[in-house]
């Protein structure tokens, strides 16, 4: 892999963090949550952008953060 291709990986990889959390099976509450939300924009998925998932990603981390101490653990 050349730099240009590492750069595209890391572009790519640093686009989908945001959301990556929310396909780890950690936590059911975050994860119905952030499905609730992508569903109500009545897109197909396919179709939903990488940043709709992030604002959506973005608003179910903030509305959750009350109930999960700093290291993701349930309070």
């Amino acid at each position: 892999m050349n730099a240009v291709e590492l750069a595209q990986v890391m572009d790519m990889h640093e686009a989908l963090e945001p959301f990556a959390g929310f396909t780890d099976w950690w936590c059911g509450s975050r994860q119905k949550l952030f499905a609730e939300r992508a569903m109500a924009l009545g897109k197909p998925l396919r179709d939903l952008t990488v940043g709709e998932l992030q604002d959506i990603a973005a608003e179910v981390s903030a509305e959750m953060k009350p109930f999960y101490t700093s290291t993701g653990a349930q309070a």
